[in-house]
């Protein structure tokens, strides 16, 4: 993909972002669920408040709908569309692996150097062949295959690292079952076939993750690319910031305040 392709998708897909965010049916819903609150913040204001948190949540999804482009521009690549970008499922494990999984996670938050068994974790759990029986809710944000080599790697995207402490041991957790469920449904024998990676798009990270190696299973964005893709983090990088500040991106954001405060609410 050329850095004009890049420029010119992200720029569509943020405007397809934000006119999706305030459409008139999403507005309506949002005045009805602010008139059924008492609240001293104006309601215009209380909607766009609404209106821009909702956007910054769905640049999440954007990212994943970006990387996913990325991947499969590429070339080396097979994205598996039956999993990927998948919410809301119902995942099975077994008993055994589900077990395995929350005494690492235990572990891991009462010894620091507890891991250093992730890599003997990951083989346990591709080794384990009892019935799947267990559910847990989860999501594939990415599921892709080497061409040549043949391995699967699965990617868990965040766009930085601003979640609370507890909201890190949920993450961490669902990513290993994530796994554990995946070895299981593409058959994998051994547990270099199948990596997990953790990926920030943006930033560093705050603090040290105590359940996944950094060195080996989590990717800050430029190391991601240059890892895995053709194109250059700071193309893209730069893209976005230009983007943020550009003259058509602040006329689009000045209409949207315009249209929310002439409602006639």
């Amino acid at each position: 993909m050329k850095k004009t392709d890049v420029n010119d998708y992200i720029v569509n897909q943020v405007k397809l972002l934000v006119d999706n965010a305030s459409n008139s049916k999403n507005i309506k819903k949002l005045i009805k669920k602010h008139n059924e609150k008492s609240h001293p913040m104006p309601i215009r204001y209380r909607l766009l408040g609404g209106l821009l948190h909702s956007m910054n949540i769905r640049f999440g999804n954007f990212i994943e709908v970006l990387m996913k482009e990325f991947i499969r521009d590429d070339g080396r690549y097979e994205i598996i569309e039956e999993l990927s970008g998948k919410k809301n499922n119902k995942f099975n494990i077994s008993k055994e692996n589900e077990d395995r999984i929350n005494d690492y996670i235990s572990n891991c938050r009462r010894d620091k150097d507890y891991l250093n068994n992730f890599q003997k974790l990951l083989e346990d759990i591709v080794n384990c062949k009892t019935k799947c029986n267990e559910t847990f809710d989860g999501d594939i944000d990415l599921l892709f295959r080497d061409k040549v080599q043949g391995k699967y790697y699965y990617l868990e995207m965040k766009y930085y690292d601003d979640h609370d402490s507890g909201k890190i041991v949920n993450i961490n957790e669902k990513f290993i079952k994530t796994y554990a469920f995946l070895s299981e449904k593409l058959n994998i024998q051994k547990a270099s076939d199948l990596t997990p990676i953790l990926f920030y798009f943006s930033g560093d990270l705050r603090m040290t993750n105590r359940f996944i190696p950094e060195e080996t299973n989590i990717r800050k964005g430029e190391d991601f690319f240059k890892e895995f893709l053709k194109i250059e983090y700071k193309d893209v990088d730069v893209c976005l910031t230009n983007l943020s500040e550009s003259c058509d991106n602040i006329k689009t954001f000045d209409e949207l305040y315009n249209k929310i405060m002439n409602l006639d609410i």
